[in-house]
């Protein structure tokens, strides 16, 4: 056999055995013979080229640096849509699968601006409950002692954000902006008369 034709097939060969390799589990093995099958291809080529047509044993060269990875790429292209492949990868889950505590940020964020009252120290961590129900909350990186009345403000994870909730600051912070209007519209009467 002439060795010309001798390197073309055992690239061949050596193309089928990646092929059969990304498709057939073998640990290896079927690697093994294809790189196997390669050596011998390359070998082959100088024999029967080098001498006689350098540019000729380079364009084989350079044709089989293109083809192992396109084959391979191919490959591995075609596997997830075969019946082997189908069986063998699975299918891509959904975001809603993925994303952790879905439903249940949805409930804790159903629970943003209500009063709660805190059953352990809030170091930042600790638990609160509302509603008769015990939840796990956090405070904005503050000490908040337990039975202490504190606002939900945020969802963090699967916890509840929550900063100390203080009735009389939000009363005198109404009563303050009322006296700066009625004041300013005094100082305005003042000023015309």
């Amino acid at each position: 056999m002439e060795p010309s034709l001798f390197a073309i097939l055992l690239l061949i060969l050596g193309l089928a055995l990646l092929v059969a390799e990304i498709f057939l589990p073998s640990g290896g093995m079927i690697s093994v013979a294809a790189v196997i099958c390669f050596a011998g291809s390359v070998g082959c080529a100088w024999n029967a080229w080098w001498v006689s047509s350098p540019a000729s044993w380079w364009a084989y060269i350079a044709s089989a640096i293109l083809l192992v990875p396109a084959v391979i790429g191919g490959a591995l292209y075609a596997l997830p849509r075969t019946s082997i492949g189908k069986r063998i990868l699975l299918a891509a889950p959904d975001l809603e699968e993925v994303t952790p505590f879905v439903q249940e940020q949805d409930e804790l964020s159903k629970l943003i601006g209500r009063n709660a009252k805190t059953l352990t120290m809030l170091g930042p961590g600790g638990m609160l409950l509302i509603d008769g129900e015990r939840m796990h909350c956090e405070s904005l990186g503050m000490l908040v002692d337990p039975d202490t009345q504190v606002e939900i403000i945020a969802v963090k994870g699967n916890r509840l954000v929550v900063r100390p909730y203080e009735a009389n600051v939000a009363a005198s912070d109404a009563f303050l902006s009322e006296e700066e209007s009625g004041g300013k519209q005094g100082e305005a009467a003042s000023d015309l008369s």
